[in-house]
């Protein structure tokens, strides 16, 4: 049977729910997945109620001492919507499984569904670069790449940052275009040799740690 749809919120609510995904830096990977910033206190019942989210991912990790983390904890039970925590760390270059945990979080959220970090234009920028690529393959490169750029995602990283970007480079230099995308996570990727990439390029300095 399917899903009953979410009340509609009232015209004043969707205008003022229009305005904050602006501001939190909210667009549409497809139709399925969107990415944005943090959304803080009572924002994230009103996103969730307007745009029908059923899933979110947080980007952030687990942090139950933060006042953000409970509350967007606690807004997700009250609209009946799945809360999964997936850290990525932008400044540490991310580990084989945690890129794999993240595939596996794509594949168990109920959609529609929100991918969220901070700023809505680093790490989720690479969440979804990752989920183009296995949505529909190799091709899709010149779509993905977009969600790691400037305009409209706000994507001007910080200098121990910059992984980010030359992560898609070490994707085509490593093979990538030439598997699906789990398989080069599962048995191509990893942290060290990700680093040796960037070291040899002159890059140490674009990331903090392995």
């Amino acid at each position: 049977m399917p899903a009953e749809s979410p009340p509609r919120p009232s015209l004043p609510r969707r205008a003022l729910a229009w305005g904050v995904a602006r501001a939190s830096n909210l667009y549409w990977i497809d139709r399925r997945l969107a990415r944005s910033a943090q959304l803080y206190g009572g924002h994230v019942g009103l996103i969730l109620q307007t745009y029908g989210f059923r899933s979110v991912l947080n980007l952030r990790g687990e942090n139950p001492k933060a006042k953000w983390y409970r509350q967007e904890a606690a807004a997700c039970a009250a609209a009946g919507a799945d809360y999964l925590d997936v850290p990525i760390n932008s400044r540490r270059l991310p580990r084989r499984g945690e890129l794999l945990a993240l595939m596996e979080a794509f594949d168990a959220i109920r959609t529609p569904a929100l991918v969220k970090c901070s700023g809505g234009a680093d790490r989720t920028g690479l969440a979804a670069f990752l989920y183009l690529l296995d949505r529909d393959g190799p091709e899709a490169y010149p779509h993905a790449e977009r969600q790691l750029r400037a305009w409209p995602y706000l994507h001007l990283p910080k200098l121990q940052q910059r992984w980010m970007r030359r992560f898609l480079d070490y994707w085509r230099d490593s093979g990538g275009p030439q598997m699906p995308v789990r398989r080069w996570l599962a048995e191509v990727y990893t942290a060290e040799g990700f680093a040796a990439w960037l070291d040899s390029r002159g890059l140490r300095r674009t990331y903090r740690s392995l």
